[in-house]
């Protein structure tokens, strides 16, 4: 190949930028341009104004200075109209008139799906695993995780200073709204008493139960995380809460932190308070592990393509770079039962019996 493109697509992940770096400096040293395109997917319709709005060509100078920024230099959005064949077709054409023979997709699940489409209708298209969640199977670890555990453990160290001054429990929610990576690494790393995912069925009245038990063993504070997405799996509907808990004031299907702060404290006679990460995990400089695997995985990607090979999903397995169909990539979940187990047993709240 000659000419590749690349983009990041879907939620921004600290690393995307060093990923970017990575494809456009290792297409240069194969003799490939590169042209960018701006907002993901959405930059292949080419529907705006200024061609300058939808993409760009792309140099060593001009990823310069950019492996340490979060976010994405080229930008990122979701774009639900790329799930239908006949837009996918719309960017092939258009990538083709551009003369980009493949092209590098930077991204978790729905940005795959998009490459797998690409591919299968002419285009050769490399994913590359960027996202937060951690939640593609295929590999360990997704470019932004690490940054994202970094940053959610040190805000729940700062919690825990609180809770600890107040005696209080803190509900700290991280991201994850299928996956409930982040909550168990972040609860281990922490030693929280609790992680809360959607992979696991639990009751929100037998985690009050927890708490009490806690307390009345003499713990003066203590951390539960919550995966945004936990709520899926939680054993009690919602019919159940609104009859048990008319304070709340349920609306809608869906419980805010506060309100399960709210039932946690009515179960536990404990004081109980709620925070939600949010968007502070997408944001801020890589750590070093996600400026490296997004270079190594970039530049594999790159490689890929100057052989004329797409259709593939970069990743790393046993700190060895990998690569599997793309379809493959989308299969199955990361959820690790042991990790999970090992948050209930280091987090273990009764008294030892003597």
């Amino acid at each position: 190949m000659k000419r590749i493109g690349v983009l990041t697509s879907g939620g921004d992940a600290p690393g995307m930028n060093a990923a970017v770096r990575a494809v456009v400096r290792t297409a240069r040293a194969n003799n490939m341009s590169v042209v960018g395109f701006k907002r993901g997917y959405n930059g292949m319709l080419m529907r705006s104004l200024s061609s300058s709005d939808d993409y760009f060509e792309m140099n060593s100078r001009s990823v310069s200075g950019i492996i340490h920024h979060g976010g994405t230099v080229l930008m990122t959005a979701r774009c639900m109209e790329f799930y239908k064949e006949e837009f996918q077709r719309m960017a092939v054409r258009n990538a083709k008139a551009l003369d980009i023979e493949g092209i590098v997709c930077i991204g978790g699940n729905g940005t795959f799906k998009g490459a797998e489409g690409l591919n299968r209708l002419g285009l050769p298209a490399v994913g590359v695993p960027a996202t937060i969640d951690n939640d593609l199977c295929y590999t360990e670890f997704t470019i932004g995780f690490d940054t994202a555990l970094n940053t959610a453990v040190e805000a729940v160290n700062r919690i825990r200073d609180t809770g600890d001054a107040h005696e209080r429990v803190f509900i700290v929610t991280v991201m994850g709204r299928d996956c409930g990576d982040l909550a168990v690494h972040t609860a281990l790393a922490c030693g929280a008493e609790a992680a809360i995912v959607p992979e696991v069925p639990w009751s929100i009245e037998k985690l009050g139960d927890t708490v009490h038990r806690g307390v009345v063993s003499g713990k003066r504070s203590m951390i539960l995380i919550f995966a945004e997405g936990a709520q899926a799996s939680m054993q009690e509907d919602i019919a159940y809460l609104k009859e048990h808990y008319p304070k709340l004031h349920v609306n809608a299907d869906k419980l805010s932190s506060s309100q399960f702060a709210e039932i946690v404290e009515a179960v536990s006679g404990h004081e109980t308070r709620a925070t939600v990460l949010g968007y502070t995990q997408r944001g801020g400089s890589p750590t070093a592990n996600d400026r490296i695997l997004a270079t190594r995985t970039g530049a594999y990607a790159a490689k890929l393509l100057a052989q004329g090979i797409g259709g593939r999903a970069v990743g790393v397995k046993g700190n060895r770079i990998i690569d599997v169909p793309i379809e493959d990539a989308m299969k199955g979940d990361n959820f690790d039962p042991e990790f999970y187990e090992l948050v209930g047993v280091t987090g273990y709240t009764r008294k030892a019996k003597e």
